[in-house]
């Protein structure tokens, strides 16, 4: 049970769970402790974690949890998109380097697409394919920032981008063609941006990463 305690109106609670850059409690109150930091007046975690607040010393620290379960630059992540903006997307992550993760957070990535990710297109006017991302698709991303403990990832490079999706139009299977995806049901394509490894052998691979 959340131990809870009052202090000059503010509720401190022992076992909120906290990501990187949350506020805490304010230096008047507290003195900043292990895995914090201070800025602007105000005490923030620097891990993912519970709060600690020794109010005999009034300093607060954070108990870090699940460490490894909390994605760092450089890190793989591979998730679905659970929602769609106009060039960007929200990947619930799964598997961070390849080990499932229960974190219950999300990556934003931009579906803006360069020439380095891996494609050829023709010089011309229509030299870049429109690609197509959809809520439920498999994408793998690489992580490139942690800026507003929001985690921003990359989906440009050649081995990064959609792993697998089913057909949007019947649900069936799909299998790389090129920069498309194929339904192997009912034959319809849509241009991706998908993973040098696309397939449903490669989306296996990750499921019996338990």
């Amino acid at each position: 049970m959340s131990k809870v305690t009052k202090l000059k109106g503010l509720r401190y609670v022992d076992d909120k769970f906290l990501l990187p850059g949350d506020h805490i409690a304010y230096i008047e109150e507290f003195e900043s402790g292990n895995n914090t930091y201070e800025v602007d007046g105000s005490v923030r975690s620097s891990a993912l974690g519970t709060g600690n607040f020794d109010f005999k010393y009034r300093r607060v620290s954070i108990n870090r949890k699940n460490v490894a379960t909390f994605p760092k630059i450089g890190d793989e992540l591979v998730g679905y998109i659970e929602m769609l903006f106009s060039s960007m997307i929200s990947i619930r992550i799964l598997y961070i380097n390849n080990i499932k993760s229960d974190s219950g957070l999300s990556a934003i990535a931009s579906t803006k697409i360069s020439d380095s990710g891996g494609h050829h297109f023709r010089r011309d006017r229509e030299r870049k394919p429109r690609f197509v991302f959809r809520v439920g698709d498999i994408v793998r991303g690489r992580v490139f920032s942690l800026m507003n403990s929001s985690v921003h990832a990359t989906i440009n490079d050649k081995n990064l981008g959609v792993v697998y999706c089913l057909c949007n139009n019947c649900g069936g299977d799909t299998v790389k063609l090129n920069n498309s995806v194929k339904c192997v049901e009912c034959g319809m394509t849509e241009d991706k941006k998908v993973s040098s490894d696309f397939g449903k052998q490669t989306l296996n691979l990750y499921l019996k990463n338990k």
